[in-house]
This record gives structure tokens, sequence and C-alpha cells, in this order.
């Protein structure tokens, strides 16, 4: 840094010193100049006040040059033309009105007067000197600022480098070596604890990798142990499960020993509104059947009693159904095969009904009260009812056990369902009415254990042949 603040103080002074040079070699000639007369040289300028443009008549093969010549500290060698010896030309201000019209005119009317000679290169040169030096000025005054800034800046770096004689090193040093001699000491501490137990001799150089088997002796032991708990785990559900199954056998065991008990006078299910979601279902696996009777009680609470039984299976949801829409007469349906039943229900009263078909002619009789209302034929003759269904009491099924409708629901209460793979007799018939019992063929009784209600149908006490209700028969 102290190598090029010097030489620029030496290229500083030697520019200041040309400059002192050129001035003083303008000045010289300017005075030369001015004592031979304007006339005789036959000159374009007067002399005034602040000097004049002066020069010598050069040959015109010959154009006037420039040799300016820094010779560091001897100044100018001066400006001359094609000869140094011949007068100089300078260049100097004018004052408003100094250029003589009449003598411009006479050179343009005159070539021969200074041949060779360009007059607007020679202004134009002198103003782009001039401009130079200017600018050489405030390059070298900028230098001189950026000189003192860097050297302010290096006696400061220079006065603080000397107070603080490199004591931040030692300091940093220090503090180095300390962290190393902390991250030793818990390396240490971690071989020991690693390796526990393994007696007094010196610790082996491979600490790190001593920890990494230790866990992974852990993870293994952990992994063991989660195992063992999974197997557990599952050995107690299992016997939860077992445990269940005993206490679900034997809700059922107590069940079936206290139905009797239960509804000693008989049941009956009621379906107190009309949804699309309460029902029965009976318990009961239906066989292929070529002819049927199908016998039950009802006490609709509406009119229209809907669909008080229905059987489906998967291929047909409307295998055997019993039923009555609004303001229409009762249907019996085969197979999907419809028959109308003249069958008149009244409601708030028990009614007994029982219905007979056979596959023979399709024929088919309609019981109410024990007497017979109509029969017919061509009802799905040839079809047999297909077994494997369920058996829904309150609702008609669009499906194998749901697709209920609200519209087609029993409303009112149902007691003494039963069914038979046979036609039976008409004294059959009448005796069931008289609250007898037929079990030749019966396929389905009424059982309390068989019955299961859903959606809010309940079993209630009693029925219509027991004591109890047999006035309201």
């Amino acid at each position: 840094l102290k190598f090029i603040v010097v030489i620029l103080a030496a290229g500083m002074v030697a520019f200041i010193g040309a400059v002192i040079c050129i001035i003083a070699a303008v000045h010289t000639g300017s005075t030369k100049a001015a004592a031979t007369p304007a006339a005789a040289r036959g000159s374009v300028a007067r002399p005034g006040s602040l000097g004049a443009l002066h020069g010598s008549e050069t040959p015109e093969s010959e154009a006037p040059t420039f040799n300016v010549g820094l010779g560091g500290m001897d100044g100018v060698s001066g400006l001359t033309g094609h000869d140094p010896a011949v007068s100089r030309l300078i260049c100097t201000p004018l004052p408003a009105g100094g250029c003589n019209p009449r003598n411009f005119q006479q050179q343009a009317d005159d070539p021969s007067l200074y041949a060779g000679e360009d007059w607007g290169y020679l202004r134009t040169t002198a103003e782009e000197l001039r401009q130079t030096v200017l600018q050489q000025k405030d390059q070298i005054l900028t230098d001189q600022r950026t000189i003192r800034e860097l050297s302010g800046k290096l006696t400061e770096c220079e006065k603080g480098l000397g107070g603080r004689s490199g004591s931040p090193d030692r300091r940093g040093n220090a503090a180095l070596e300390q962290a190393i001699t902390q991250l030793k000491d818990r390396i240490d501490r971690l071989e020991r604890s690693a390796g526990p137990g393994r007696g007094a001799g010196p610790a082996r150089p491979w600490g790190v990798e001593d920890l990494e088997e230790e866990l992974e002796r852990k993870v293994e032991l952990l992994e063991k142990e989660r195992k063992a708990l999974r197997l557990e785990a599952a050995k107690h559900r299992q016997e939860i499960d077992q445990g269940i199954s005993k206490l679900q056998h034997r809700i059922s065991g107590l069940e079936e020993g206290v139905t009797m008990l239960s509804f000693p006078e008989g049941f009956r299910l009621s379906f107190p509104a009309r949804t699309n979601y309460m029902f029965a279902l009976m318990k009961h696996a239906v066989p292929k059947l070529r002819a049927f009777t199908v016998c039950l009680w009802l006490r609709p609470a509406a009119a229209g009693v809907g669909t008080p039984l229905s059987y489906a299976v998967a291929e047909q949801p409307n295998e055997l159904v019993l039923l009555q829409d609004r303001s229409a007469p009762a249907e019996l349906l085969i197979n999907d095969k419809v028959a109308k039943l003249p069958l008149n229900f009244s409601r708030g009263s028990w009614q007994h009904v029982c219905v007979s078909w056979t596959q023979k002619g399709g024929a088919w009789q309609a019981y109410q009260g024990g007497k017979l209302r109509g029969e017919g034929h061509g009802l799905a003759p040839g079809h047999h009812i297909r077994p494997g269904g369920e058996l829904v009491l309150g609702q008609e099924q669009d499906s194998l056990g749901g697709g209920f409708d609200s519209t087609q629901a029993f409303v009112g209460e149902l007691s003494q369902v039963g069914l038979w793979d046979r036609v039976l007799s008409s004294a059959q018939v009448a005796s069931l009415a008289r609250c007898s019992r037929v079990t030749q063929g019966a396929v389905v009784l009424w059982s309390e254990s068989k019955v299961q209600v859903y959606g809010g149908a309940t079993k209630d006490p009693g029925e219509p042949c027991s004591k109890h209700s047999k006035s309201s028969q």
C-alpha cells in the first residue's frame, strides 16, 4: 500500500511539473511573437490586450503539427510546425469582435495565404488539450482524496494491530483447544457408559461401534418382548371370545327354558305404526312346498290391512304374500301371480283367516272365521314354493329380508301364525278357528322362541284363544 501511495505521489508531482512547464513555454512564445509586426508575417490576428493567435507561414506541402514533449521535470520543448526553428502557434482567447471579417475574406480570396494550414483543426486540437488538462486536474484531486482516505485507514489499522499485539489469535486458539477437550471428555464418558462391567482393562478404541452393538441388542430384546405381548394379547382375545360364546349359548338356553313361563297364556305381536322398519321374523326353515295352508289371527288397527305375511326367496321376493292395500280387496300372490280374495276385514276385532293353495291346477281357497269365503284356480299352476327364504310378518319384501315400503306395512296385532305343507280340510280349518290345534304337516308353529321382533314391534302377553280374550273373538 505504501508503494502505491509513493508511485501515485510521484506521478502527481511529475504531471504538475509538466503543466507548469507548458504554461511557462506558452508565456515566453507569446512575448516573442508580440515583438514582430503582425503585418510583416501575414498574420490573420491582431494584437490585443489578451494576446492573439500568431503563426508563421508554412509551405503548401506541409501541414503544421504540434510537438508536445513532456520530458519529466524539464518542461516542454515547444509547440512547433514542421521546423522547431520557426515561430510557435499559440491559441489565446480573443475578445468579442476581435476577429476582422475582412481579413477572413482576404484569406478566402487569396488561397496562397497559410497554404497547408487547417485552421479549424488547430482550434479543435487546442480545445481538446484544454479539456484534457482540466480532466487531469480533476483526476489528481480525486486521487489525492483517495490517498488521504487510504492513509488514514492504514494508520488506524497499524494502531489497532499494535495495541492488541495478536491477542485474538491466542484467544481463538485457546477456545478451540477447550472445545476439543470437552468433546474428548464426552466421547470418553460415552465409551465408559456403553460397556459397564467389561472389566477394569483399558477402554477399547472403537467406543462408537460398541455403542451401536449395545443399541442393536436392546432393540432385539424389545422386539422379542413385543412379539410375546402380541401372542399373549391374542390368547386373551381368544379366551374372551370363547367366554362370550358360552354366555350367548347359556342365554339362549335360558330363553328357551322360560318361554312358556314368560307367556303362560300365549302372546301376540303388536305393530303400533305404519313404518318401513317395524317387522317380525319367524326363524323357521321353510322347505319346498307343492301345496300349503297358512292361517293366522289378526286385529287390524286401520283401514287397509297392509301385509300381514310375506315369504321371499332370493329369486323371487313375492314367492308367497298375503296383503290388502287401502280401498282394495285382499290378494294372494304366488310367484308374483295374483288372486283376488273375497275377504272382508273389520277394524279393531280379532279375525281368523286361512288360505290354501296347490300346484295342481293352481287351485286356492280362502276362509274367514272357519268358513269358506271363496275359491278359484289357475294361480301359478305347476309352481312350487322354493325353500330357504325369509318369512316376515308385518312387511312386504321387495328383496330378500328387506326393501320394505311403509304404505304396505301392517298396523295392528297378529297371533297364532301357522304354515302347513298340505291343503287342510274345511273341518280342520273350522277347528283352528275354534282354537284347536292341528299338528300334522305343520311346517311353522307359533312359538315365542322362534319369533324375533325389530324396529319397535313388541311381544305382548295374551292371544285370541286365551281365556282372557275369548270375549273379543
